[in-house]
Parts: C-alpha cells; structure tokens; sequence
C-alpha cells in the first residue's frame, strides 16, 4: 500500500466523481482508476460502488475513509512539525537549575521564551552543581545553572545572575539588624555551609567570609540545599549566609541581615556544550540574561 494510494483514495472518497477528482489530483482519470482498483485489491475488499451514473462508497470504504483521514491528518502534522524541530521552533530543552533559580531569574526567561516559541517544551531538574555538571558531560542535560563554579572552558558559558549575601540566624538570635556590625561579633557561633564536594569555589567563597572577619568559622553541618539550611538555621543547629533572595521565599522563624558591602557575591553561570545539536537549545541562550 502506497501512500499516494491513500491520497487517491481520499479525494475520490470526497468527490464521489472520479474525474472531478483526477483534475483535483493533477492526474488523468485511468491512472486514478488503476490505483484505486490496486488498493482494493490489497485489501480485498470493494471501497466504491460504481455504476454509469453515480460512485458510492461502501460500508468497508466508509470505515476506510474516516481511518485514512486519521492517517492523513497525522501525516502533514508531523511534516509540519518536523520543519519546526529543524528550525528549533518545537522540541524540548532539558535544564538543570539550583533552587535560588526558581525564585529569582528562570521564571522571567520561560515565560519570555515561550511567548516566542510556544512549541519548545523545558524539562526541568533541580539539582546540586556537581550532579549539573556531570549532566551536562554526559548529555543529559542541555543546559545547567550553577552556582559560583570553576571556569570551564571547553564548555560554552554566561554569567546570567549576581546577589549579594545576607547572615541567616536563628529569630531569637541577640544579634539583629539593629546591632550587626562585622561578622566577627559571631565568630563563636557554629556555622552550616554548602559542601565542598558540591562545589569547592562556592564552599571558600562563604569561607572567606569569616575569613575576612578574622576568624575561620566552626562548621557544624553541611548542605546544598538552602531550604534544609534554612530548617536548621530555625531549630538552632547553627547559622549561614544565603543569597538575599531566599529571604522572600522563607517561612522559617530566622532573620536575614544583608551584606551588601563585601567583595563576595552569590553567582550563577549558564552552562552547555558548544557541540550541542539542539536547535532549540540556541532559542532559549538568546534569552538567557548576561551579567558583565
């Protein structure tokens, strides 16, 4: 069965007429009755009634025409789609995140991206930095927003967002907005910070925070997750610094006192493969935001 059969057979199935339908076919009328009576034959079974008046279809050729227009359908729909994958205007985007993206830039960029190209579906993933990485090496991620990581240069790069650090303390914590000083005033205080297996530039960069204040701090837990920081942090199991935004999404009974004034900044690189094929990869990259 060829598809052009299937084509035939529809429009005569319309037409009922099998001239009117060779003219709508660009094709002459023996050549549209050759290759109706060949599909009939592969069926084995009769699809039109033909006397020297009238073509009428047959309860086989009613069933057969409502499944051939399904097939039809289905056919032009995936030719048409097909242009837009080629095009990147539909495919899928699978990106990995760190969770201050969700509540800061990533919303704003989906949405922005989407308007323009409705037919490209994100997958999204939140996860640590190290488990990105790896992602993105191993083609299973096409893009990856991690926080404050090693230069990578055989990948493709951008710095896409920049807050400053705020101390998180406990809500019943002395120390408040109203008497903070220098950090050095808490240089007795156990600290939570990130893992350094997670990401060891991020992990000295909260270290040298303390640092700076003079001391090197006690460490009491560590974690990549800032919400389970921010729990702990509220059943007194110690104190952190975090990125000013988790402030806005924080039920936890903690205070957030902001360092706007230090040289260190909470970061987020967009990372990929410049061997990527995806084309709608390159869609979302020219709405992703620079930060010089």
């Amino acid at each position: 069965m060829e598809l052009r059969q299937l084509r035939y057979f529809s429009v005569l199935a319309e037409e009922l007429h099998f001239r009117k339908a060779a003219e709508r076919l660009f094709i002459v009328q023996p050549a549209l009755s050759k290759q109706i009576k060949l599909l009939e034959e592969e069926l084995g079974t009769a699809l039109f009634k033909r006397d020297k008046r009238n073509v009428r279809l047959t309860a086989a050729g009613q069933y057969f025409k409502k499944e051939t227009k399904g097939i039809l359908d289905q056919l032009e729909l995936i030719k048409s789609h097909a242009k837009l994958v080629q095009e990147g205007e539909k495919g899928e985007i699978r990106i990995g995140y760190v969770g201050s993206c969700i509540h800061t830039f990533l919303p704003d960029v989906l949405t922005e991206m989407h308007q323009s190209h409705p037919h490209i579906q994100t997958y999204l993933n939140e996860m640590t930095s190290r488990t990105q990485l790896e992602a993105i090496k191993n083609g299973e991620l096409d893009i990856a927003f991690l926080r404050n990581p090693y230069p990578q240069p055989q990948y493709g790069s951008q710095l896409v967002f920049r807050e400053p650090f705020s101390l998180v303390l406990p809500a019943n914590h002395p120390i408040g907005p109203e008497n903070f000083q220098k950090i050095s005033q808490l240089k007795s205080e156990e600290f939570i910070l990130p893992t350094q297996a997670d990401g060891e530039l991020y992990y000295r960069l909260q270290l040298s925070i303390c640092e700076d204040g003079g001391f090197s701090p006690h460490i009491a837990h560590e974690t990549v997750h800032g919400h389970t920081v921010l729990n702990l942090v509220d059943h007194g199991l110690g104190i952190t610094f975090l990125p000013v935004s988790f402030e806005h999404v924080s039920n936890a009974a903690v205070k957030f006192i902001h360092l706007p004034d230090i040289p260190q900044k909470a970061e987020i690189t967009a990372l990929w493969n410049k061997e990527n094929p995806n084309p709608s990869l390159q869609k979302l990259l020219n709405y992703i935001p620079c930060i010089d």
